[in-house]
């Protein structure tokens, strides 16, 4: 609201303008330099008489029920009024009336023309900020609902396979060879490996851990995670090419968190290929304030329209339903602990990942 419009009200109290402002929406009133208040539209004079008060009662009493004046009340200051002339002084608070009702309440300060006082706007935003509250209740609600879902059927896809396999063993124990029974007991032992994955992937992404920093090399964090990978997935990366490109860097990080990291996204990237030939290549490039990892893959890349949503709890588009759908979330939550950046790029079936890590973490302050 500018105050243009009511720097015609004149010399006095309220001037000749009160008509020009009797509908308006909100509570207008002029205030003089001793405090002392009118109420020139009805809305204004409508807010007053629940209160018993009149214009000629100080204006703090009469509006808001206070002994003293309002610490925010622009007269208080010289120097805030002198700005006045200037823009228009907006505050919010949050008044209890008689009737023990929070409202909360938007003012409006502007100078009057006589330059003797004020011109002052109240407005109940108590049904607004309600309205608001409300709504991000629901967001709420439906955003828990939505990871619930999320983690209800990630579950259920490696328990409703070990039920069948579980029900297979029991009618047909007895007739079953020694190689059935062990081959119906692996499929068993990688159900229940799937979901301990699963369980293992919310927790940590409901309770990210602290990081520990220490100096090490990134060139051997992404040796670790590559060796881990491949005894972890000895036949899903039997046909997979590692490439590595640049030296060492020493810099603190957090080596068991990126090399989580690293594992989540070979993991994926063996995935995406599904057995067949391919490479996954690393590349470490250091700059002046940051470490840079470039991982990348010919694994057939990532359809434009998913790539940006990659990163979203229990996203997957994996063919065969593999997976938490937490993978990539947690990634993006390690790089940020690390006030780190990451994104994806992907085309001609190729996609790449891009992570930025600081080469140092500003003192007394979390990375």
């Amino acid at each position: 609201m500018e105050p243009g419009p009511w720097s015609e009200v004149g010399p006095g109290i309220a001037g000749g303008a009160t008509a020009l402002f009797e509908d308006a929406p909100l509570a207008l009133y002029a205030i003089d330099a001793s405090y002392r208040l009118q109420a020139i539209n009805r809305a204004g004079r409508e807010r007053l008489q629940p209160n018993g008060a009149g214009n000629t009662e100080r204006c703090y009493h009469a509006l808001y029920g206070r002994t003293q004046v309002c610490p925010y009340c622009p007269l208080l200051q010289e120097t805030e009024r002198k700005q006045l002339g200037e823009r228009v002084l907006e505050k919010l608070i949050s008044w209890r009336n008689t009737r023990r009702e929070e409202k909360s309440l938007r003012l409006l300060f502007s100078p009057r023309a006589d330059s003797e006082g004020l011109m002052e706007a109240v407005e109940d935003i108590t049904a607004q900020q309600q309205s608001q509250e409300e709504t991000l209740r629901k967001e709420n609600l439906a955003s828990l609902g939505i990871m619930i879902s999320g983690i209800a059927h990630e579950l259920n896809n490696p328990l409703t396979g070990m039920g069948l396999n579980l029900q297979n063993l029991a009618a047909n124990l007895a007739a079953m060879a020694p190689d059935e029974i062990a081959k119906r007991l692996s499929i068993l032992r990688k159900d229940l490996q799937q979901a301990a994955r699963i369980v293992s992937d919310i927790l940590s992404f409901s309770r990210p851990g602290n990081l520990r920093l220490a100096v090490a090399d990134i060139r051997e964090a992404v040796e670790q995670a590559q060796a881990k990978t491949r005894r972890l997935y000895p036949v899903l990366s039997r046909q997979t090419e590692w490439q590595n490109e640049g030296e060492g860097v020493a810099f603190p990080f957090d080596p068991e968190k990126i090399e989580r990291l690293l594992i989540n996204l070979y993991r994926n990237s063996l995935q995406a290929m599904d057995y067949a030939p391919g490479y996954i290549r690393t590349a470490v490039r250091q700059t002046r304030r940051s470490v840079q990892l470039i991982i990348q893959d010919n694994a057939g890349g990532i359809p434009a329209d998913q790539l940006k949503h990659i990163f979203k709890p229990f996203f997957s588009n994996s063919r065969d339903g593999r997976g938490s759908g937490l993978g990539l979330t947690i990634c993006h939550s390690i790089v940020r602990e690390h006030s780190g950046r990451i994104h994806a790029r992907s085309q001609s079936g190729q996609t790449r990942f891009y992570i930025s890590l600081p080469m140092q973490h500003s003192a007394g302050q979390p990375p």
